[in-house]
């Protein structure tokens, strides 16, 4: 049985994003890396031919809906891949099988040795890259859980200094407005952006994950933290924390 639900939980390894899918760290439910879809391990799953497993269906699913996981990865933009559009044009050209003739001529008529140097350069690129993520790996390894990024959608809208929060700041913001207690109480709607979004993660948490939640539902969880629930939902799915179908039969929180 396939979960439209999702949580923020980044890859944990080159594996994951090679494969598409990733396996939740709070639920353990095997979670697309690209849409809302889960597949929990403890049941069966339609597969092409029948049944099967939930890893099977995962990657199924990641070819089936994204078109296998390169195109999904290079659709998510060049804002995350960090790719040039003559570097994505060759990743989607050697992908596809093609020699550097057959790129050339997509790139508008350049050479093929231009081709092979841009080949190169993402090679060195490659090596680079390994070599930042074990640094990053390092680092998180001595790094104080207070001085970590917090964790937002990865969709987020506003992905620029505003999310740039750590755990510290985030608490001090949380202290300034939400009254104490288990399910925090918001005091006034701060003006700014970054604390808005601070806020909005505590809320969020109010909703349970692998569950749907109707529209009087999800009021009756935002009532209590704070009076203009109305506001605080519409910001909860414009900052992409709950998702709500089309036809507003359903909320889930990401």
């Amino acid at each position: 049985m396939e979960s439209t639900n999702t949580t923020n939980v980044a890859p944990e390894s080159i594996n994951d994003l090679c494969r598409g899918w990733t396996r939740d760290a709070v639920s353990g439910m095997l979670r697309c890396l690209h849409c809302t879809a889960s597949f929990d391990e403890g049941l069966v799953h339609p597969v092409t031919g029948g049944l099967g497993t939930a890893e099977r269906a995962a990657r199924e699913h990641v070819g089936a809906t994204h078109g296998g996981p390169l195109k999904a990865l290079l659709d998510m933009g060049r804002e995350r891949t960090g790719l040039t559009e003559v570097q994505e044009t060759l990743i989607r050209g050697l992908a596809a099988g093609k020699g550097d003739r057959a790129i050339a001529e997509e790139l508008g008529g350049r050479s093929e040795s231009t081709v092979r140097n841009h080949r190169f350069q993402l090679r060195r690129r490659e090596g680079e890259a390994r070599v930042l993520v074990a640094l990053m790996a390092l680092v998180a390894e001595r790094e104080s859980p207070a001085k970590r990024f917090v964790d937002y959608p990865a969709d987020l809208p506003t992905p620029d200094e505003r999310a740039q929060v750590t755990e510290e700041e985030a608490a001090a913001i949380e202290a300034k407005y939400f009254h104490p207690g288990a399910r925090p109480q918001i005091k006034q709607w701060p003006k700014k952006q970054k604390e808005k979004l601070v806020l909005l993660r505590r809320v969020a948490e109010r909703f349970e994950r692998d569950r749907g939640y109707t529209e009087p539902e999800v009021n009756a969880l935002l009532g209590p933290a704070f009076e203009d629930h109305v506001t605080i939902r519409r910001y909860l799915i414009e900052y992409r924390f709950l998702e709500r179908e089309p036809d507003g039969s359903e909320y889930r929180r990401r």
